[in-house]
């Protein structure tokens, strides 16, 4: 069983409220805050993207956001990070920028296979997969930016 990522929403006085420590993230019910579950595809996500495991260059890099600077200072086994409305805004526009020719490249170019198998022939299944969660992102993050969110992203 893997670990499964999640997003939430949450309006700049709450992030800084958790950041600051005066509200425990543990405090917040993820279903109030329209969560977006993205299953492991953050995985993939992040290094289709950044090339990388974790952190990655902004705006790319705010997408999973698995930076340190952007980092919650919780008890989560895996962490949980977040990102600032400005920077929801970012990562929208970049996600907008990406069509489907170009995620088909980014794929090839950083070999991206079917983890489960590690067959080429089945990259096409692994794809859809992909598509599928960032196809969500894109419109998650379009609709944060535009109410002016930001975005706490955190792996159980």
């Amino acid at each position: 069983m893997g670990m499964a990522g999640t997003y939430i929403a949450v309006e700049d006085l709450l992030l800084r409220q958790i950041i600051n420590g005066d509200k425990d993230i543990f405090e917040i019910d993820p279903m109030q805050y329209q969560p977006l579950y993205v299953d492991k595809s953050w995985q993939a996500i992040q290094y289709l993207l950044c090339k990388d495991v974790d952190g990655g260059e902004p705006p790319m890099g705010y997408v999973v956001p698995i930076r340190d600077e952007n980092k919650l200072n919780c008890e989560f086994d895996f962490g949980a990070f977040y990102i600032t409305a400005e920077q929801v805004k970012e990562a929208a526009d970049y996600l907008n920028s990406l069509d489907d020719n170009i995620l088909l490249k980014l794929m090839k170019e950083n070999k991206i296979l079917n983890p489960l198998h590690g067959k080429e022939n089945e990259t096409g299944v692994f794809y859809e997969y992909i598509y599928f969660y960032l196809s969500e992102l894109k419109k998650y993050f379009a609709r944060m930016a535009e109410k002016g969110y930001a975005i706490i992203f955190y792996v159980m």
